[in-house]
């Protein structure tokens, strides 16, 4: 299916988006720790904060996690569309490496706004929320060879049904 050369350079990619990944999980894990040991004298009740803007800035991460985490599938599945359509390795890899960056970008700017609010609120509401986008980048592995298969599998769909949509024109039905 792949030639030698293509199967090292997938091999190769994956271990640098591997890397990135494992980067991103250790960058949260340690700003986490760091805001939370930093709180860590938060009262056992929640306080509501007297300052307007920490209240609308913690609402306002709540609307970008929830909107980001759906988001970020909904761009992988377009890059994946769009891949199908090249049949080029490289180009698929190179696609597949700025998608990976433009998630994990969100994922990253979500999670720093959720701790964020956190530090802001003194409250643990938004630590659920960090919780969540952890758990998202946790499932998001990349897998370079998912993503090349993926988009292979779409091309021989579009092959399939460009070839019946085809033999329909050659061959009429008559009623």
């Amino acid at each position: 299916m792949y030639k030698e050369d293509d199967l090292k350079f997938i091999r190769d990619k994956n271990k640098l988006y591997t890397f990135i990944w494992l980067f991103l999980i250790a960058e949260l894990t340690g700003f986490f720790a760091l805001f939370y040991l930093y709180l860590v004298e938060v009262p056992k009740e929640t306080i509501k904060s007297a300052n307007d803007f920490n209240s609308i800035f913690l609402y306002l991460s709540y609307i970008v996690v929830i909107i980001s985490v759906p988001l970020a599938y909904k761009i992988y599945d377009k890059k994946k569309k769009q891949a199908s359509k090249t049949t080029s390795v490289k180009q698929n890899t190179e696609k597949y490496f700025m998608t990976m960056i433009i998630i994990y970008s969100m994922f990253e700017f979500a999670a720093i706004m959720t701790l964020i609010a956190f530090y802001l609120t003194k409250m643990y509401q938004p630590l659920y929320m960090f919780g969540i986008i952890f758990v998202a980048v946790l499932l998001n592995k990349p897998s370079l060879q998912r993503f090349l298969n993926n988009a292979l599998e779409s091309r021989e769909e579009h092959v399939i049904l460009d070839d019946t949509n085809h033999s329909d024109k050659e061959n009429p039905k008559i009623d």
